[in-house]
């Protein structure tokens, strides 16, 4: 049943990601936009339209949809400056604080990294830290983050935004009711927006999900030895390619 919600959740999450694309809108072009306006001003027919594509089995129109959001709406926006804050004072803190090339990360406690994610993430921070800002921004109370007990590099910043506190603040619920959760969005020193992609998930045998498993971090069971060589290559490969489009646009 948790394995079920959760698929879900994601569905859903996926699902609202897809978007008509600008030029079929009419759309002014995004160096104009902020993130949350580009967003917001056409989110009901992007979930329209990628739900008809689902509900029609168009899988090539939904991922026309996505890649037309992205590129076509989304990319070349500036990311909103807004309030959150960090995870160790528990202070405030806004995003036009950061002077670096920023690597996003949206998430959530169910979707916690397993110990092959965080090790991938770790590594890649700890090696390009000195010229990119490696963010993971969570959706929960410092309380329920304390919980997870993850050890992120230094060199990752660690935010959260508890929505209860946050409802005056636009880009809070359009960054996680329509962007969905876990995401990446890449953006360059200026908060220009450069990608957005969902989090990668490897492909191997999981231990089913049961009572017993912690409620912390259950999308992602512990790895076994063998999954955790397999996983950690392809979050090595995921996150060593998002860094290089950082890179390319420096």
């Amino acid at each position: 049943m948790k394995l079920f919600s959760i698929t879900c959740f994601l569905f859903l999450s996926f699902l609202s990601l897809f978007a008509q694309g600008s030029s079929e809108l009419g759309l002014p072009t995004s160096e104009t936009r902020s993130f949350s306006e580009a967003i917001a001003t056409n989110i009901k027919r992007y979930r329209e339209n990628s739900k008809l594509a689902y509900n029609t089995e168009d899988l090539e129109r939904a991922q026309f949809l996505y890649d037309s959001l992205v590129n076509k709406v989304l990319v070349g926006t500036h990311f909103d400056n807004f309030s959150v804050n960090e995870y160790r004072s528990q202070e405030p803190f806004k995003f036009e604080e950061f002077k670096k090339p920023i690597y996003l990360k949206t998430s959530a406690l169910w979707a916690e990294p397993n110990d092959s994610e965080l090790k991938a993430l770790n590594d890649i921070a700890s090696e390009f830290g000195d010229i990119i800002d490696f963010v993971i921004l969570y959706w929960e109370s410092p309380e329920t983050i304390r919980e997870a007990r993850k050890e992120f590099d230094s060199n990752i910043t660690v935010l959260y935004v508890d929505e209860r506190q946050n409802t005056n603040t636009a880009i809070v619920p359009i960054l996680k009711h329509s962007i969905g959760l876990p995401s990446i969005i890449l953006m360059d020193e200026e908060r220009k927006v450069i990608n957005i992609r969902k989090n990668v998930s490897p492909t191997f045998i999981q231990s089913p999900i049961t009572e017993e498993v912690s409620v912390y971090g259950e999308f992602n069971t512990p790895d076994t030895e063998e999954q955790f060589v397999h996983s950690y290559g392809v979050y090595f490969d995921f996150l060593s390619k998002n860094v290089t489009e950082i890179i390319n646009k420096m």
